[in-house]
């Protein structure tokens, strides 16, 4: 057996390289610590396994440049913004300028574009799954071969879920390449059950599989959860295995596979069953979750005045997160770094973060409704009761607005602070209640990368453009489409579906809405952009159901007012006749924005390996 120097040199020789046919597996001569050292015991594999965990990427670090917010839901104030990049449709500048932060052997260092890592990943979860069948792993229990194996599958399946979501069709990689083995095609077909799965449903059906086994070796809820925080379970393993199904059974994928721009009713069945497992799972799991974390709802969801816990704490180094969050990137980033550093975080504004950053759109605004489940209309623009006031709470846990008290900071946007701040709807999800770059605290946010109120939301799109009812309970599941929407819209306190109906009686302009659409579509979609908002989900979900090129050529506007007398008199009355809209950019989505465009290192990698079209 070849030794080796250490752990982090066997990760680093286990980089994929994807310029030729390089040796992947060169290992020094002079190294001293053998594979038994490194694969042998339990706690020593998963040392070498926890990697896939440090590639995973919060969409909302600033430096990391991965925020997905570019589907038109926010606008950014710089030109150099990843935000203001793609709302522009410049997807190359994503992917090659603006890099991501990963931490290495000496510190922090850069990679530059989003998924960077997507096949070094690959690599480790394969080569664990390598050892583990080779019976080099003698000091573990069975039930800790079963985790080891269980976080491999999952870890795999994650990163072509993550890769082909936004990139369309790739291999699916289950093995260990090497330099005279490298089966890359692109294009190919999977038979299952006497169907045949093509391409980007080739992808997710191989994850679904991974997903779905996984979840049969991971916990619930992991044992000693200072030590085994974060890790994947079985009920995040479940969800991603609804969402894969959801994602191949939308249009997008759909016509990408088969060349029918269509929901596929088959995939769409099978997702709301493995929705309700989910579902049956976390409710079974209540009272389980780690010490100190706040208790859910009956429905598994976490309690209205518990929400900002979701995304960021403010003392005591506690991490973000709630049991309604199956899967995030914990964090080791408190206090100063999270508010004032030029890495921070996308979202903000110089006035509480010392640095600018994106802000929400007005149109992306629009979307919150009444308190009473009425939709937004733009003369509410002017006046003071409907503006800012009598909004779904959602509204709040999302923005700060002119006059909104952060700490000790009061926050004045009127027209004269305009124009370095781009609108009057600060991001505030991910910001503790009082933080701000004053009062930093031990201040920290993760962005979830999945929740169980997706799960509900899941379940409902996959019942009703099933069946075409969203007041059926279909044979063998537990819930109509509505009652599924209701258990999401109630726990924030807007009226249920049957009464809010009436309301989506027409699409809002400018948005990936149409007139063909039907009210409980218009509503069930809208509520994910409301629940979701700057989860990194809306873009996603614009592209899969083919409706992003709709808002090509859209304003993207913020709000402008002024005060009546001296501009920077927080006490000032807002003068509301004059509040008006103004364009800060026009979204651009054409065709070819449905996939993003792959590194020419790639696409030179294999003759079968195409651009995707229009890059």
């Amino acid at each position: 057996m070849k030794p080796y120097k250490s752990l982090l040199i066997l990760i680093g020789v286990f980089t994929l390289f994807l310029t030729g046919c390089e040796k992947y597996l060169n290992i020094p001569p002079e190294a001293d610590i053998s594979e038994e050292e490194i694969f042998g015991t339990y706690e020593t594999f998963q040392g070498f396994q926890d990697r896939l965990a440090v590639y995973l990427a919060d969409y909302n670090r600033h430096g990391e440049r991965r925020c997905h917010s570019i589907g038109g839901e926010a606008i950014a104030p710089a030109a150099n913004q990843a935000v203001n990049a793609g709302n522009i449709g410049d997807y190359w500048r994503l992917m090659k300028e603006l890099s991501i932060y990963v931490e290495a052997n000496n510190g922090k260092q850069l990679k530059g574009g989003l998924y960077s890592y997507m096949w070094e990943a690959l690599r480790i979860a394969n080569t664990s799954l390598e050892k583990l069948e080779s019976g080099i792993l003698t000091q573990a229990t069975e039930q800790e071969r079963n985790w080891l194996k269980g976080q491999a599958l999952f870890y795999r399946a994650y990163y072509h879920y993550e890769f082909v979501r936004a990139f369309g069709t790739i291999p699916y990689i289950d093995q260990v390449l090497s330099a005279e083995d490298q089966n890359m095609k692109r294009h190919w077909t999977y038979e299952k059950n006497g169907k045949n799965y093509h391409d980007v449903q080739a992808v997710l059906e191989r994850a679904v599989e991974d997903f779905d086994a996984a979840a049969k070796l991971l916990p619930g809820v992991w044992p000693s959860p200072n030590v085994n925080y974060g890790r994947p379970t079985s009920l995040a393993a479940l969800g991603f295995k609804a969402k894969a199904l959801l994602f191949s059974a939308s249009p997008l994928f759909n016509e990408q596979a088969t060349g029918t721009l269509a929901y596929d009713n088959e995939l769409l069945e099978r997702c709301a069953k493995a929705s309700q497992e989910t579902i049956d799972l976390a409710i079974s799991l209540i009272g389980t979750q780690p010490a100190g974390m706040p208790q859910v709802n009956a429905d598994g969801l976490t309690n209205w005045e518990d929400m900002r816990q979701m995304y960021c704490t403010f003392s005591g180094r506690i991490q973000p997160g709630t049991p309604e969050v199956l899967f995030k990137k914990p964090t080791n980033v408190y206090g100063a770094a999270s508010i004032r550093q030029s890495v921070a975080r996308v979202y903000g504004t110089r006035k509480l973060t010392n640095q600018i950053g994106s802000q929400a759109s007005q149109m992306y605004v629009d979307k919150f409704e009444m308190n009473d489940g009425s939709r937004y209309r733009i003369e509410y623009d002017k006046d003071p009761d409907k503006r800012w006031e009598n909004r779904d709470k959602r509204f709040t846990l999302n923005f700060y607005t002119h006059g909104d008290q952060a700490g000790n900071i009061t926050i004045n946007l009127a027209d004269a602070k305009l124009n370095s701040e781009q609108n009057v709807y600060i991001i505030r999800k991910y910001f503790p209640d009082g933080a701000n770059k004053n009062n930093v605290g031990t201040t920290a946010y993760a962005t979830p990368l999945l929740r169980l109120a997706d799960i509900y939301l899941t379940y409902a799109e996959a019942v009703y453009e099933g069946t075409g009812s969203y007041n059926t309970v279909p044979a063998g599941l537990k819930m109509t489409a509505a009652q599924a929407v209701d258990v999401v819209r109630l726990r924030a306190g807007q009226p249920d579906v049957i009464a809010t109906l009436p309301s989506y009686d027409h699409p809002l302009p400018d948005c990936d809405e149409i007139d063909a659409d039907e009210p409980f579509r218009l509503l069930y979609r809208n509520e994910r952009a409301v629940e979701f908002a700057y989860e990194g989900v809306y873009w996603f979900d614009i592209r899969r159901w083919k409706r992003a090129h709709l808002k090509d050529g859209t304003p993207l506007q913020a709000l402008s007012f002024q005060l009546i007398g001296n501009q920077n008199n927080i006490n000032n009355p807002v003068d509301n006749e004059n509040v008006t809209r103004v364009t800060r950019v026009n979204f651009v989505f054409k065709d070819a924005h449905y996939w993003l465009p792959f590194l020419q290192s790639l696409t030179r990698f294999s003759a079968d390996w195409e651009q995707n079209p229009g890059w």
